[in-house]
């Protein structure tokens, strides 16, 4: 049964892909964790482990060829600044090796994130125009999350081990739960904060039973970091995804705030009592030594690049960690200070420049859509995401598997790029008239 669905959805994802651009984002959106529900699911996806992926690839380079073809291409708002920043960072990183102390290790790293690179980087960012638009890959990817959660979930071949989700490949071999915990955090966003055109109560019932399966999901993948954010996250942006018109919807908001907040705490108190999966998260021993770890890594890295003035400015090289650390990780898993040591201060900067400029950006088409509920809430899950990633980015992965983070910000900047007019600042103008 558990075969029948996850195989149907993948099927529905692929084909609507082939024809709407909306239907291929939702695909590159959901491509890791849908490939190990259907790992867990169907054997095909087992044996062939890089097959879902190849399919994903494939469909979104035939969804671009026809949108050449049908002449639905628009490069307007492509070229931006933060598009230019990130390009500039994975080409300057390729360089980087040339000086770099591990370059075996760089070039693997490397290899393996091309692919990546050209689908999420140069291509996806193409096929999203307007906020309307992401409001379409939003609702997709939402009701086709939920079903590869409920797929990974009820899935035999998913077991928690050391309290953390994931499938066995081989004796030495399982699957990441960081990519699990990430589609729970992105289920406990966007359950929490979208908003529908049509009024339903099903349609809120839904919102809520999508909510506590990202709960669940994120807190049995023992990933802290995508539960916790994802919760803080809701709370913040919960007032934002609506339009406040006076003091008495601000106060109800902030109760809809509480409200959640008590549901997810409600979730999170049931699964703990499981033994295992409280070891997980309430261990104190445990979770000191994960934060030993990370810091130990991080005073090498910092007295690495500190000892070497002459290498500030140009960084030490891709992957220079695993030469400064005598860590068995095979990077630091923080990308701003791989950026800050590998990649010199300069690069530094530029990605300060890049955050400065997606928080400016969030404002911008939070206050266009801010009459519109449906776009309202689309574009504050859109920003959600965005400082989701960025909080993601300093306890998780290196630059060159971290594409799939950056997509959210390309997405944000085309959006925002695309934006007749600055409607804020329109309305700034009118007010200041009037009076």
């Amino acid at each position: 049964m558990l075969a029948l669905l996850i195989g149907l959805a993948f099927l529905v994802l692929c084909i609507g892909a082939v024809v709407d651009f909306r239907w291929t984002l939702a695909l590159l959106l959901l491509n890791y964790p849908l490939e190990q529900g259907l790992q867990g699911s169907i054997p095909l996806f087992v044996t062939n482990q890089s097959l879902a992926n190849y399919i994903v690839g494939i469909i979104a380079v035939i969804s671009l060829l026809r949108g050449i073809l049908q002449k639905k291409i628009k490069l307007a708002g492509y070229f931006n600044i933060i598009w230019g920043i990130i390009f500039a960072a994975y080409v300057y990183s390729f360089i980087s090796i040339a000086w770099s102390p591990a370059t075996a290790n760089a070039l693997l790293l490397v290899s393996d994130g091309i692919p990546y690179t050209i689908l999420y980087i140069i291509i996806a960012p193409i096929m999203l125009d307007e906020i309307e638009d992401w409001n379409h890959v939003l609702i997709i990817s939402t009701i086709f999350g939920f079903i590869t959660a409920v797929a990974i979930i009820f899935s035999t071949e998913f077991t928690i081990r050391s309290g953390r989700l994931g499938m066995d490949f081989g004796p030495k071999m399982r699957s990441s739960p960081l990519a699990i915990g990430e589609l729970g955090g992105f289920l406990m966003i966007t359950g929490g904060l979208i908003v529908y055109r049509i009024k339903n109560n099903w349609l809120s019932i839904g919102r809520l039973i999508i909510v506590i399966t990202g709960v669940i999901l994120s807190i049995y993948s023992g990933s802290r970091g995508q539960f916790l954010f994802a919760a803080i996250l809701i709370l913040l942006f919960f007032p934002l995804s609506r339009p406040i018109k006076n003091i008495s919807q601000f106060f109800l908001l902030s109760l809809g705030s509480i409200g959640i907040a008590l549901l997810i705490l409600f979730v999170l108190s049931l699964l703990v009592s499981d033994t295992e999966i409280a070891n997980r998260w309430i261990n104190a021993s445990e979770n000191e030594r994960a934060v030993g770890l990370r810091s130990a890594n991080i005073n090498d890295l910092i007295n690495g690049f500190i000892s070497s003035p002459s290498l500030w400015l140009p960084g030490m090289g891709m992957n220079a960690f695993t030469s400064l650390t005598g860590s068995q990780e095979p990077y630091s898993h923080s990308i701003f200070l791989d950026v800050l040591v590998e990649m010199g201060l300069v690069s530094f900067c530029l990605m300060l420049v890049c955050i400065w400029n997606i928080l400016k950006q969030s404002l911008g088409i939070l206050s266009s859509s801010a009459d519109q509920p449906d776009l309202r809430s689309a574009a504050a899950v859109l920003v959600t995401l965005c400082v989701y990633q960025i909080l993601l980015m300093n306890k998780q992965g290196q630059l060159w598997a971290s594409q799939h983070t950056l997509f959210y910000f390309l997405l944000l900047a085309k959006v925002f790029a695309n934006q007749p007019t600055d409607i804020f600042s329109n309305k700034l103008a009118e007010g200041s008239l009037e009076e």
